[in-house]
């Protein structure tokens, strides 16, 4: 089975804003920015044409430069990941760091990662803990995620299994994929919690449906041999199956 020591902190997520603020700044500045904002939004969710990104990018740099704060969080991912523009790890940190100060909670776990795997910043894992702290306390449950590993494996804070698997179920309930996983992980160990194997086999069913190649892996494990569910080989093959992925 795949173990708590093979997880890692969830990879950046691309786009994706809890709330469109903008700063202190007049009515009329704050209506343009928003409208700019949305348009954006917009260009970039009509999929990857190079022509919708370019355009979203030059909008959101608008919105951005009027006081949008959501533009800073999604300027960020644009330039983290090339989209209407060149690559930049600096300008991503930079535009994440500004969206983070106003309390936009997917900057701060944006800049809790940058921190985490020292990506155009020197890697410190107590301010990647602060970071995801911040945003776990603001509702981002990808945080709630990352902050529960740190506690689990005592990185950049004194380990805390309980505390982290805590973390981790309310980041599953919230809906993060690799929480879901984690949750699974933990009551089928019994790390920072009782062990409960068909517990365990829902948080991993739950994750599996959604595509998590790991909790699919384990899944099939648990039909194989009949741990926290009756065994059964023609789902412990489709499992394993989904697990490797096509021709796998």
């Amino acid at each position: 089975m795949k173990t708590a020591s093979q997880q890692t902190v969830p990879q950046k997520k691309t786009r994706r804003v809890q709330r469109d603020r903008i700063a202190d700044a007049p009515g009329t500045i704050k209506t343009s920015a928003r409208r700019v904002f949305a348009e954006a939004k917009r260009l970039y969710n009509r999929g990857p044409h190079v022509d919708n990104y370019r355009s979203g990018f030059e909008r959101l740099r608008k919105a951005a430069a009027l006081g949008c704060v959501g533009a800073n969080a999604w300027l960020g991912a644009a330039y983290d990941y090339g989209l209407g523009t060149k690559t930049n790890r600096r300008r991503a940190f930079s535009h994440y760091k500004i969206a983070a100060d106003a309390a936009d909670p997917n900057g701060e776990y944006h800049v809790g990662v940058f921190y985490y795997d020292g990506l155009s910043v020197k890697r410190d894992l107590g301010l990647a803990v602060h970071w995801f702290r911040k945003a776990a306390q603001h509702g981002d449950a990808d945080a709630m995620h990352a902050l529960g590993q740190c506690y689990r494996h005592g990185r950049g804070i004194a380990q805390d299994k309980g505390k982290g698997f805590r973390l981790e179920l309310e980041g599953a309930q919230r809906g993060s994929l690799e929480a879901q996983f984690s949750v699974g992980v933990c009551l089928s160990g019994g790390e920072g919690v009782r062990a409960d194997p068909r517990e365990a086999f829902k948080w991993y069913l739950r994750a599996a449906k959604r595509g998590h190649p790991d909790a699919a892996h384990n899944l099939g494990y648990l039909y194989e041999v009949g741990r926290g569910v009756k065994a059964n080989k023609p789902k412990a093959e489709y499992w394993h199956s989904r697990a490797s992925g096509p021709g796998g």
